[in-house]
């Protein structure tokens, strides 16, 4: 009880002091004695806020209030809101009636508001605007309704580009719509057709078309690369790819495609030119034909014949400079199958992955009853792998790596495996167990296949990567590879002892011994054969790009030149490196050097001054990393202006033409047997928006919905059918 009695005393003794402090204060106004808050009594009045008999603080208006908040009025003792007086979403506030309460607290309050900040913008609205007419009103509502037809017609527009860009058929493009009304997206039902879909596509086709062609127009230099293919309706076609410097980096973009009238050499010169006209049709110089230094395509002599194929009619009608590449892995490819039909163990590892693959992909009955097996047997099996298709060797090494997969961790002599599943499920066929010797050096050749389909392969990278792989081939003579499967099959040999060798499970017939250190004779004559035969077709297929000693070298072998990983480290035999392959390669393309504007006479020095400067400076830069920058920098890009257009004739040669045969995938999968009747051009343009259009998430659809509104002979009426079920529209 005293601990209570003694608090009411206390807070009772507070509250007296400050009445006496409020009167004091009052006081003090009064007499104008406060030299801290006085004003004048018009610009600061004070006013109690008492509302009971005792004396209370008194808060005073402060005229700064009136510059921080511009909306405060201050009147007959009130503050006010300018902007919520008169209107009604303002409410109850006790700005619009007048607010005696002095208190910065609540005028911070206020400008927070959302009722006040309603109330500011409509009469920000009313001050700003004069009174719509009714025309003007009118106009008004036709704006906001276009706006609105435009957003709808933005997601129609999105919708048909997911179609096009994920191969799917038009006729998906209504349903998707509705899709799109069910998940709650307000979206009008006109233009909700297949056949508007294409339109819409088309357009977007024409944009990439637009863009390939400004592209075209600002090249410097170009190299064109072309492959034939007869699609799903046996229509012949030709593809046409051109590949040009952007950014410091070789792109290779579609042009086109084309029937071909006739299969002869005239008759896909004509198709390549028509190709270049579709995009370019103000083009009628063959503008392209000019800046064009190479020509890629396969071995066929309807492309590479020295004396009727295209690369001649081109030469004769653009210029003998003109550089004839056979695409590298064709030329790879064909060094295999020399391989093969020399070497019989390579010629029976390959028909027996043949002949596996065939097995099981003709017949459901034997895949689900292997799959069934390796469920008993406690293996994860795979479907065996083809060895053809369009990419060539990897099929081959993907295959060999399929049919010997053992799983993690699992013991390649004991444990269970896909060979052993296959083994006891074709008991037929008689399979050696060292079926991984005679397969392991296409591992190498497999990579280097890769490396060389690579769609911003250059060619110092190509003569890189090709010079490795006859060393890696010439070195599995006497080592088996790191890592690979016949390195862990020689560890598992060595640890077996007396027992029996397996493999898998399965016993292994014949004389192993010798096997661990690749000195069985047998196995030693084959891997010898093999590689061998390997390395020679390389040399003599690639022996342009491997021969050092040539006496006359071609144009392609003087671009080696610019391997700065070959540059001499002596200063001395570094500044007469290459000058005489950079004066053969000017003499050769002096016209197309000429024609873009390059100081012939300024190569020399300038070749001086860049062998120094990346010897000093970028000698750990890669190839592409080196020569984009010297293109796009500044000020290696203007110092060496000239010596830099050889760099760009070198990043255009078309060392690969897989993209051709990523075209014909395209192609072959959008022109399937279920949409065989697709007109060439309807394909094309398919196929340019899904190997070359944004991908969904950066597609902006703006600029082909303003192509599509103005490409109508009349009007769009993007409202029509929303117009007709509301019953504005009637017969």
């Amino acid at each position: 009880m005293k601990r209570i009695d003694s608090y009411f005393l206390k807070k009772q003794s507070e509250t007296a002091d400050r009445a006496d402090i409020g009167e004091r204060n009052v006081g003090e106004v009064e007499s104008g004695t406060d030299d801290v808050d006085s004003v004048e009594p018009e610009e600061m009045p004070t006013v109690s806020l008492a509302s009971t008999g005792s004396a209370s603080k008194v808060y005073k208006f402060k005229a700064d209030w009136i510059k921080l908040f511009s909306w405060l009025e201050f009147e007959d003792n009130l503050m006010f809101c300018k902007y919520c007086k008169g209107q009604k979403q303002a409410g109850n506030s006790a700005f619009v009636s007048g607010n005696p309460h002095f208190k910065k607290d609540s005028v911070t309050k206020h400008n927070y508001s959302k009722r006040h900040i309603a109330c500011r913008d409509s009469y920000m609205l009313r001050q700003n605007k004069p009174a719509l007419t009714v025309t003007a009103a009118l106009d008004r509502q036709v704006m906001l309704s276009e706006v609105e037809m435009r957003r709808q017609l933005k997601i129609k527009m999105n919708i048909a580009y997911f179609i096009a860009k994920e191969e799917e058929p038009f006729v998906k493009f209504g349903p998707l719509i509705t899709l799109h009304k069910k998940n709650g997206v307000d979206i009008n039902p006109t233009y909700d057709n297949h056949v508007r879909c294409a339109e819409m596509i088309g357009q977007v086709a024409d944009l990439l078309k637009e863009n390939l062609a400004a592209k075209l127009r600002t090249a410097k230099h170009l190299a064109v690369l072309i492959d034939g293919d007869t699609d799903i309706s046996n229509t012949e076609c030709e593809i046409v790819y051109v590949r040009l410097v952007e950014g410091g980096k070789p792109v290779t973009l579609l042009v086109g495609q084309q029937t071909l009238e006739h299969s002869h050499a005239n008759g896909v010169l004509d198709a390549t030119k028509a190709a270049f006209n579709a995009v370019c049709p103000d083009d009628n110089g063959g503008s392209w034909m000019k800046k064009m230094i190479s020509f890629g395509a396969d071995g066929a002599s309807v492309n590479m014949g020295h004396r009727g194929g295209v690369i001649a009619l081109l030469q004769r009608e653009a210029g003998e400079y003109i550089i004839p590449i056979h695409c590298m892995p064709h030329r790879l490819e064909l060094a295999i199958l020399t391989l093969q039909k020399k070497e019989p163990m390579v010629s029976q590892v390959y028909d027996l992955l043949h002949l596996v693959w065939k097995t099981y992909h003709f017949s459901g009955k034997s895949k689900r009853e292997l799959h069934q097996l390796g469920k008993e047997l406690g293996v994860d099996v795979c479907t065996p792998s083809t060895v053809k298709g369009t990419r060539w060797i990897p099929h081959v090494h993907r295959a060999l790596k399929v049919f010997l997969r053992h799983g993690a961790d699992k013991n390649l002599a004991t444990d269970n495996g896909q060979y052993s599943t296959v083994l006891q499920h074709m008991e037929h066929l008689a399979v050696a167990g060292t079926v991984e010797v005679q397969g392991r050096a296409k591992k190498e050749l497999s990579s280097l296949s890769l490396t060389l389909q690579r769609n911003d392969l250059i060619l110092p990278q190509a003569t890189s990567e090709l010079r490795k792989t006859v060393t890696r081939l010439e070195g599995l003579k006497s080592r088996a590879k790191s890592g690979g499967m016949l390195e862990k099959i020689q560890t598992m040999l060595a640890q077996r002892g007396d027992d029996e060798c397996r493999f898998q499970g399965i016993p292994l017939k014949g004389n192993l011994t010798g096997l661990t250190d690749l000195t069985h004779p047998q196995l030693k004559k084959h891997m010898e054969a093999a590689i061998t035969i390997g390395v020679t077709e390389l040399k003599a297929r690639f022996g342009g790009l491997l021969n050092d000693d040539a006496e006359v070298k071609t144009p392609v072998q003087a671009f080696r030149v610019f391997n700065h990983d070959t540059w001499p480290d002596d200063q001395g035999s570094l500044l007469t490196f290459g000058d005489g392959d950079v004066a053969d390669l000017v003499r050769h393309f002096r016209e197309p050097l000429e024609r873009s504007g390059c100081d012939l006479a300024a190569v020399e020095d300038e070749w001086q001054g860049l062998k120094i400067l990346v010897s000093q400076t970028f000698k750990d830069k890669s190839y592409s990393g080196l020569w984009e920058t010297m293109l796009t920098k500044e000020p290696y890009r203007e110092d060496y202006k000239n010596i830099l257009e050889l760099v760009q004739l070198m990043l255009v040669l078309p060392i690969s033409a897989a993209q051709c045969e990523r075209g014909f995938s395209a192609q072959n999968r959008i022109k399937s047997s279920k949409r065989s009747s697709l007109a060439v051009s309807t394909t094309e343009d398919l196929m340019r928006i899904t190997l070359e259009g944004p991908s969904l998430e950066d597609y902006d659809p703006s600029p082909a919905v303003d192509r599509w509104m103005n490409s109508a002979k009349r009007a769009r009426r993007l409202d029509y059918k929303k117009m007709w079920d509301r019953g504005v529209l009637c017969v």
